[in-house]
């Protein structure tokens, strides 16, 4: 108890009183003395899946954007669907996936259920007619991946992707920095350590359907990678990635992807997870393109170097660009679906090689929308 007390503690002086009710919330799901009670328009946005991601950051932050418009949500797990609705006022639990398909009254939909079945979810609501927001990854499989495309090809309606970090506070000031430069020339240098959630090995991220840690953790900083890529308005197609693993009985835990391009960019990631952090995940990112040099201490603090000039910068309560992400359907100024694309694509590359214990491949890049 007395542990639990300090974690509750530690997470008011990291994320607000608020985010860590919200989130305590989420996890004994029967806390409903906060339960907030929105003034809400015609419902008009679905939630499917109702675990603690959807919970206490998807839903949490549409709330507080005061456009809780929820109209029906789903889990394949009923208690997490009628907690959910308990907690958010939702008026509608639906108890069968097949109710899911007959939707056509809503403006969009917000997936987060299990990875490998955001692909089949997405295309359903697109297909309706519907806008649809997809946690990552949005693909576990090139052969998700390349039927989603084809959707999108030919839908008119809007898709967006959980990929949170460039939408960071601290991101966006580097990338002012960045422009700061004038120059497009130069070559990035990036450094990405993690310190990862301990997954027990009974845990459905386990599951070898559901694309292995690269596509449910590690996807995120190669996503970063291609965004920050991109400050040069181009995104390379040719890359060498190499792998050094720990333990090759548990390929996809405790190993380093070093990635290299033909431009001379530099890319590492380690993911760490010999135990499970007390504060939850952390992150420290280096960077360097030409005279500009940072750290990011885990979206809690930024330094940053140019020449003779040193700048620190402090950000309360963390943000990992969750909020930003979330709010993606109500902004006009969001990131280029192309970055995703190829993103992704690596991704699930990195994935077969961590699959076949691969330890270095060269990849391009073939997909576009």
């Amino acid at each position: 108890m007395q542990k639990r007390i300090k974690k509750v503690l530690r997470y008011i002086s990291i994320y607000g009183i608020g985010r860590t009710i919200n989130k305590v919330s989420g996890r004994l799901r029967s806390f409903n003395i906060f339960n907030p009670k929105y003034l809400r328009k015609e419902p008009s946005i679905g939630l499917v899946g109702g675990g603690q991601f959807q919970f206490s950051t998807i839903a949490y932050y549409l709330s507080k954007g005061w456009i809780n418009k929820f109209s029906f949500c789903y889990d394949i797990d009923e208690k997490k669907s009628k907690t959910l609705a308990e907690y958010y006022s939702i008026p509608e639990v639906l108890d069968e996936e097949n109710e899911l398909y007959n939707r056509n009254q809503e403006d969009l939909v917000y997936i987060a259920s299990n990875h490998a079945s955001h692909t089949p979810y997405a295309i359903k609501f697109l297909n309706n007619g519907i806008d649809v927001f997809s946690e990552k990854p949005i693909s576990v499989s090139f052969e998700q991946f390349d039927r989603l495309l084809e959707v999108l090809k030919k839908s008119n309606n809007d898709f967006y992707v959980g990929y949170n970090r460039p939408y960071s506070p601290s991101v966006a000031d580097l990338r002012n920095r960045y422009n700061e430069l004038h120059t497009d020339e130069g070559r990035f240098t990036l450094n990405c350590f993690i310190s990862a959630h301990d997954i027990p090995k009974d845990h459905w991220y386990r599951n070898p359907q559901e694309g292995t840690r690269i596509c449910g953790n590690v996807g995120h900083w190669i996503d970063l990678m291609i965004h920050i890529y991109n400050w040069r308005d181009h995104i390379p197609k040719k890359y060498i990635v190499q792998i050094a693993y720990s333990d090759i009985s548990e390929p996809d835990d405790n190993i380093t992807i070093s990635i290299t391009n033909d431009i001379g960019d530099l890319t590492s990631i380690t993911i760490s997870a010999r135990s499970e952090p007390f504060e939850g995940i952390n992150e420290t990112i280096n960077f360097q393109y030409d005279t500009l040099i940072a750290k990011i201490d885990d979206f809690r603090r930024m330094t940053v170097w140019n020449e003779e000039k040193l700048t620190k910068k402090r950000y309360w309560p963390k943000d990992v660009g969750h909020k930003r992400s979330v709010m993606q359907p109500f902004r006009n100024d969001n990131r280029d679906l192309n970055e995703i694309v190829a993103s992704t694509e690596l991704m699930l590359h990195i994935a077969e090689m961590v699959r076949n214990v691969e330890t270095e491949k060269e990849i391009t890049l073939k997909r576009s929308l």
